[in-house]
């Protein structure tokens, strides 16, 4: 089924391991035998013997759906949401068209990869749930750094609080069906890892942070048998991505710690034979970047009307995801 996204791209794309140019043919293969191909437009197949059916999906991520200005109890902040509403240009009236296009391209489920709202509001996240319900959508979601934030701490003091980002997720999982901040589910044999690392300031820079438990209980996933795929809001930063990452974020990284747990997570990433890819965002950039044996795909904002097709087969990659066939021309006979 071809893609239909006339906005996708607006992004460079990082050069990196498993990037394939316009009309090259097959797939970059990695020594572990899965393989992928990278598609100019951000599309991309695996290949996998293993997988029985095909299965397609959207991944979606930085939507920022901002709190309505004109209730009562936003009014302080109505300047600062007013502001960010802009700058995300308008995400509230960029969504049923994105998620038109995702109906359209026929996909599986569509994965929403965090800070999909701009702050918590539970109205704002009913909504979203409802739409891409109206939309006939099946949908799982991870949360960001900014869901889980009241007015207060994100448009005026910036600071973390563990025990408000623990009771605002719990009724995040409620709206959106989540089982818990980081959980799995498996879909035609594939396993699908969503990691929730605390975001904070420590020592002056901004990090993800995997705790012991969390930590251990991403290794016992990894012991499936068969494909990966996993995702996580904050991105680590492999030597490809890191010169990007301090452009965009004023000299500061704004990644996965490199802490004992966050090399033990990265670790295990880069040297699973079965992780296919890792999807992320919170950059609002795209990129593709090696990760060991495999590759973090970066996802650019769904606020710029932006989103990743992601195709898993066993069959080999085609030419395009968005036109059968292949352009030969024959002579009429």
């Amino acid at each position: 089924m071809g893609v239909n996204r006339r906005h996708f791209l607006t992004n460079s794309l990082a050069v990196a391991a498993g990037t394939l140019g316009p009309g090259m043919e097959g797939a970059v293969k990695s020594p572990h035998g899965n393989s992928f191909r990278l598609y100019p437009y951000g599309s991309v197949q695996f290949q996998d013997t293993r997988i029985k059916a095909p299965l397609t999906f959207a991944h979606v991520t930085d939507l920022h759906l901002t709190p309505d200005p004109k209730e009562a109890t936003n009014k302080p902040y109505r300047h600062g949401i007013e502001w960010w509403d802009a700058t995300f240009n308008r995400p509230h009236q960029v969504l049923p068209t994105l998620l038109a296009e995702i109906r359209a391209a026929g996909v599986d489920f569509v994965f929403f990869g965090g800070d999909n709202i701009d702050c918590y509001d539970p109205q704002i996240a009913e909504r979203l749930a409802g739409l891409v319900q109206d939309y006939g959508l099946k949908a799982y979601f991870q949360s960001g750094n900014h869901d889980w934030e009241s007015l207060p701490i994100r448009y005026v003091t910036h600071q973390y609080d563990a025990s408000l980002r623990s009771e605002n997720l719990r009724k995040l999982c409620r709206h959106w069906g989540m089982p818990a901040s980081y959980y799995s589910f498996e879909l035609k044999g594939i396993r699908f890892v969503v990691l929730d690392p605390p975001y904070m300031k420590v020592g002056g820079s901004w990090s993800g942070f995997f705790d012991d438990e969390q930590t251990e209980w991403f290794l016992k996933q990894l012991q499936h048998d068969g494909p990966i795929v996993v995702f996580h809001h904050i991105p680590f930063h492999p030597p490809t991505l890191e010169y990007r990452l301090r452009t965009v974020w004023g000299g500061q990284l704004a990644c996965v710690a490199d802490d004992a747990n966050g090399q033990r997570v990265l670790h295990a990433i880069e040297t699973s034979p079965n992780i296919l890819g890792t999807l992320t965002g919170h950059a609002h950039i795209r990129s593709e970047d090696p990760l060991g044996q495999t590759c973090q795909f970066m996802t650019a904002p769904l606020s710029d009307a932006q989103w990743r097709y992601v195709k898993i087969s066993d069959a080999p990659p085609p030419k395009s995801l968005r036109a059968e066939g292949t352009p030969d021309i024959r002579a009429a006979t």
